[in-house]
């Protein structure tokens, strides 16, 4: 039989920098290409083709001290995960996925990935998109703020058309800004003021400046 391949872009062990799971030690596999081209990616070389390896060969890169692996991109649902998903939880991973959340996850990899980190792209990202989020699969939404009036107020508006739990939500600032402390105060200011519930996290790697 032969193995599945996929397009690996990197393999690293970093700390978790952002969600819920921010701060959390985590082996991550970033997957190639992307179904979008967002102005402010910080990852634009995630859009190459990558190298081809199968899962065995990406087993054998990562930390085995560490029991949580993230899988990103580029967007990671664009290749079928769920060998690999299988494949790392019989070795007893914790898994998570961050995407865009333009493709939802089938039904049997819902069951098996931990974390849906789920990044739906605002106005600010060049992109104007439509999301369908009925079935509310994501574990949390995170959403770059680079314009804070503006863009919150689309977020608010995106949560209320969506019917997302607002305690889901998660906004982080522009890790472009280089007064990184001042964008995430302009948004704490913004959520306090309105009184809203949501969540705001810097990404800790941005600080720390792990990778």
């Amino acid at each position: 039989m032969v193995q599945m391949k996929y397009r690996v872009i990197e393999i690293f062990t970093s700390i978790q920098g952002e969600g819920e799971v921010i701060g959390i030690p985590s082996n991550f596999i970033r997957l190639a290409t992307c179904n979008l081209r967002c102005v402010w990616c910080d990852t634009k070389y995630s859009w190459e083709i990558g190298t081809e390896m199968s899962i065995d060969e990406i087993i054998a890169k990562l930390d085995k001290k560490i029991k949580t692996t993230t899988i990103t991109g580029g967007e990671p649902l664009l290749q079928n995960i769920l060998p690999l998903a299988k494949e790392l939880k019989s070795i007893g991973h914790k898994i998570v996925v961050e995407t865009n959340g333009t493709i939802k996850p089938s039904e049997e990899l819902r069951k098996i990935i931990d974390i849906f980190s789920v990044s739906p792209k605002l106005s600010n990202s060049g992109h104007k998109l439509k999301y369908d989020f009925a079935d509310d699969w994501a574990t949390y939404y995170k959403f770059v703020i680079v314009y804070p009036n503006k863009d919150i107020d689309e977020v608010v508006k995106f949560v209320e058309s969506q019917s997302i739990n607002p305690r889901k939500v998660i906004l982080q600032p522009d890790g472009n800004r280089s007064d990184y402390i001042n964008a995430i105060n302009e948004i704490v200011q913004i959520v306090l003021d309105r009184g809203l519930q949501f969540r705001v996290l810097p990404q800790l790697h941005r600080i720390i400046g792990a990778r």
